[in-house]
Formats: structure tokens, sequence, C-alpha cells
């Protein structure tokens, strides 16, 4: 069997030098977060390793991590937005629920994530980055679509981190600093590029963890939402009953 971590160990001393050389120029500003190896890198999708500093409050990620396709398909499936207020399809203002991702995006992503997860090293986390275009019958009133953010396993439990959900921008207006701002999330998915009120949950929520340790936010802009799910829990639970189900259709 290959041996991942030979890979990782090579892989981290190399951005860790990175970070040294860039901390010269920065003459003691904060290390900021970068990509480390593209899984994919397409005009409007892109998935990548993206090194953190001081990963999970400095104790890091129980990276690399061996998750199949049809695992990572079920986890995606209960990832829900619950937005609040303006951003809410509510007019009431009560909170909405929405998948984060569609089936079509699940079936794209997951292997993706996968992969990403069984090459990342302790102190990287998978992220990703998704944008369309929008045309209407006016020109001015063409937008983008942006979702963003990533995926990493700390402590036992699978951790949802999204910083932008189908965030609007638009095309007409400002094109120039529109087009920086999608550009600079390209390559750091964890950047906001506006605040969102809401939270990001788990179904079943008897799954998820109600205080998770090592939040991602207070040296990003803005706050990200995030969610931290006893993954392990959750599969037994789901992925059991199908193959009983299927052992007895067999039989």
């Amino acid at each position: 069997m290959f041996d991942w971590r030979h890979i990782g160990m090579k892989r981290s001393a190399s951005w860790m030098g990175l970070m040294v050389v860039g901390g010269l120029f920065l003459g003691g500003c904060q290390t900021p977060q970068f990509q480390t190896l593209k899984i994919l890198d397409s005009p409007n999708r892109v998935v990548a390793l993206q090194a953190m500093r001081d990963a999970y409050d400095g104790k890091g990620y129980d990276h690399p991590v061996s998750i199949t396709n049809e695992e990572m398909i079920q986890i995606l499936q209960g990832i829900r937005a619950e937005q609040t207020g303006l951003y809410s399809a509510s007019s009431s203002g009560n909170s909405s629920t929405h998948p984060v991702f569609s089936p079509s995006e699940i079936q794209f992503f997951a292997p993706l994530i996968v992969k990403g997860l069984s090459q990342a090293t302790p102190e990287e986390m998978v992220t990703f980055f998704e944008t369309a275009e929008i045309e209407t019958d006016d020109l001015e009133k063409n937008f983008a679509i942006t979702t963003s953010g990533g995926f990493y396993v700390a402590e036992g439990n699978f951790y949802v981190v999204v910083s932008n959900f189908s965030v609007k921008t638009p095309l007409w207006q400002d094109t120039q600093r529109s087009s920086y701002d999608v550009d600079a999330v390209r390559t750091n998915s964890l950047e906001q590029l506006k605040p969102q009120p809401g939270l990001l949950v788990f179904e079943p929520r008897e799954f998820l963890v109600e205080s998770p340790d090592g939040e991602i936010g207070s040296f990003l802009k803005g706050k990200p939402w995030q969610a931290a799910i006893r993954y392990r829990e959750f599969l037994r639970h789901s992925i059991a009953p199908q193959a009983q189900k299927n052992e007895r259709k067999s039989d």
C-alpha cells in the first residue's frame, strides 16, 4: 500500500518553508492561509488543500483521513444552511433551511473531497469554490453566484465550513472590483464576500456537535458558518441499514 504519510511530510516541509519565507516579507504580520495542492482547478470550480495557521488551535487535524465516496455522499446530503432575516426566503423573517449542495454537486464534489482528505497533512484542510454567472434579459442585472468553504476532521468529528453560500455578486456594477473579490475567494475559499446571517446545520441533528472546538474565523474577515458532525456514528446508522436492505434483496 502506498504510504501517503511520506508524501504528506514532504509537502508539509515544503509549505512550512514557504511560510517562513513569506514571514520575512510580511515583517511580523499574521501568516496568511494559502493553497498548497490543487485537486481540481477549473474556471468555475476549485478543490484544493489549504495550509492553515494554527490548525485546530495548534493541535492539528486528523489528516490524512480515509472516507469512501458513498460515505462522503451521505455526509454532504445532510449539510444544510439555516438562513434568517433578509437572506431568508421567508418574508416573515423566520428561519428557512436549504441544502448547501444540490444532488449533482454532491456527485461532483464527493470524490474530490475524499481524495483531498486522503492526501491532506495535519496542517491542511480541504477547501472548495464554485461560481456561476447568471444571465438575464437585462444585461445590467446579470450576476454571479458563489459558494465556498472547506472540510476537515479533528478529534473524531467531521467539520464543515461555509464562508459563502449562494452569494450574489453583480456583474455590471464595478466589474473590476467584483471580479477581484471573486478571484480572491477562488484562491482562498475561506474568505467571505459579504456577511450572511444564519448558521450551518446537519440533518439528522442528533449527530450535530452543539459546541464544536477549533472554530475558524478569528483571523479571517468575518466568521464563516461552521458545523461539526459525529460522522462515524452517523455513518453507522445511515449506511448499515442500507447494506442490510441490499443483502435482503440479494437473498
